[in-house]
């Protein structure tokens, strides 16, 4: 690929997104959602953060497979247990960053 097919194509890219983002914005800023859309629109954040990390923990190689010798797995666990105990942001990142350096150590 040459520099100037590179360099429009991340143009391209950008203004394709852009634009989808702009339109969310700009279409939705002075108008109240439904309430079933913005019911909908708060189980965004968590979707995301759950699919990033199940592709982190579960995805080696392009392949799906659970190790259950990896000390992420077993940090995962530890943050998922406090994440339902305490119902703290802080307290499942914190507990789980120990656990996963602790597990590191151990394993």
């Amino acid at each position: 690929m040459s520099t100037t097919a590179l360099i429009a194509l991340l143009v391209a890219v950008g203004l394709v997104t852009f634009l989808y983002r702009y339109a969310m914005i700009g279409l939705f800023a002075s108008r109240n959602l439904p309430a079933w859309l913005h019911a909908l629109c708060r189980h965004i954040a968590p979707a995301s953060f759950a699919a990033l990390t199940a592709t982190a923990l579960f995805v080696h190689g392009g392949e799906v497979a659970v190790d259950p010798a990896a000390p992420k797995t077993w940090a995962a666990l530890v943050a998922a247990l406090v994440a339902w105990r305490t119902r703290s942001v802080f307290a499942t990142i914190g507990a789980g960053m120990a656990a996963l350096y602790l597990f590191k150590y151990l394993f």
